[in-house]
């Protein structure tokens, strides 16, 4: 990124969450911040044409195209390693979406590229963004809550049955003999258990001793929609992630850290940090957020100018993550739920699954650091 031209960024998948990073991108532009070069994929509608912005069907042709900084992908999971690699090889530095891979194999060979090309990998977990994290995490280091017991990340989330027929890849275990890990734990929660990992200092798989899942799908999909991961760390307190796409409603999602002295209870949608002291006293303190495109200009400007780069979601602390995401790919299908503990509700696309008493089994199995078979819920039983 040199001399007065703007930095420009093209998007890449550009419907469904893609469309957030194209606002984001407009904004900037409104700013003189960066300059919107291209917008990249396969279904182009007339409203893109209409634009404003150059479209592509295709990643090479955008590149091609004219001189680009930045590449944003929010593709198919399965996309992602060949769409990154093409980017960086290109010599941009790229935003990928969560999850970045499907696997610590995939992880690996990425890593490599942008260590090789020079060029930063910012992965799209929003909630490392947040100014709460760092205040969390000095709060701990100055001993709000004690000694630190455990770590905790529920997720009562809903999810319809036209979420799961949306895509071809949508609630895939692989697709076309490609691994696609479309699961609560890798995919709709996944800001969950990344943000325990980072609390939990395990974002790297070497820090990562062992991982347990439980999972169970109450839905006609080959993936997880209801799932505890209990990680137990080289060194620290054990990670319990208790999460379902199956609640009755959605619920706000939460990472806590639980103290021998009370605990800090982190809502990473929202930015708000309540503390909890043991003698009942509390505090909420709302937090701002940085934006990650933002994060990753910054970063490559630092570097320019012959500084460090400092990303909030770097490649490389979503190592632990895919550590994570590859025990959920190599692991057997998760178990159905018996028809009897399902109480279906709405109709047509709208129509969703809700687990009797689910709810409670989140909160139990979190606070316990149990799984939901070790509960003995009744819808564990083979």
């Amino acid at each position: 990124m040199s001399g007065v031209r703007p930095p420009a960024i093209a998007v890449v998948g550009i419907h469904g969450h893609g469309a957030s990073h194209v606002l984001a991108a407009r904004a900037l532009v409104a700013t003189g911040a960066a300059s919107l070069v291209g917008l990249v994929d396969r279904a182009i509608t007339e409203e893109d044409r209409a634009s404003g912005v150059p479209v592509y069907t295709d990643l090479e042709s955008c590149l091609a195209a004219s001189p680009v900084d930045v590449v944003v992908l929010s593709t198919p999971i399965h996309t992602h390693l060949e769409l990154a690699v093409t980017a960086l090889e290109h010599g941009t530095d790229v935003l990928l979406e969560k999850p970045p891979v499907t696997s610590l194999a995939e992880f690996a060979t990425l890593q490599r590229v942008a260590d090789r090309t020079g060029r930063l990998v910012q992965v799209g977990f929003q909630s490392l963004g947040s100014l709460a994290i760092p205040a969390v995490e000095e709060a701990v280091a100055l001993g709000a809550v004690g000694d630190v017991v455990a770590i905790e990340a529920t997720g009562s989330w809903t999810r319809t049955t036209g979420y799961w027929s949306r895509a071809a890849w949508s609630g895939r275990r692989e697709l076309g003999g490609v691994p696609v890990v479309d699961g609560v734990v890798t995919n709709p929660l996944a800001h969950a258990v990344q943000t325990m990992l980072r609390l939990g200092g395990a974002t790297e798989a070497s820090a990562i001793a062992r991982i347990e899942l439980d999972q169970y799908r109450a839905n006609d999909i080959e993936v997880d929609d209801t799932s505890v991961v209990r990680v137990t760390p080289v060194s620290g307190p054990t990670m319990t992630a208790a999460l379902t796409l199956c609640a009755a409603e959605q619920l706000e999602p939460f990472v806590t850290v639980r103290g021998t002295t009370g605990l800090i209870r982190f809502s990473y949608t929202t930015d708000v940090v309540e503390f909890l002291a043991g003698d009942g006293s509390s505090s909420r303190v709302e937090y701002g957020r940085i934006g990650l495109i933002e994060d990753l200009l910054a970063a490559r400007r630092a570097l320019d100018a012959g500084g460090a780069a400092s990303l909030v979601s770097p490649l490389s602390a979503s190592a632990g993550f895919t550590a994570v995401l590859d025990a959920v790919r190599s692991a057997p299908a998760p178990t159905r739920i018996p028809p009897e503990d399902v109480d279906w509700r709405g109709v047509g696309a709208d129509r969703h699954a809700v687990i009797v008493g689910i709810e409670d089994a989140i909160d139990r199995a979190a606070r316990s650091a149990r799984t939901f078979a070790e509960l003995g819920l009744p819808w564990t039983r083979p």
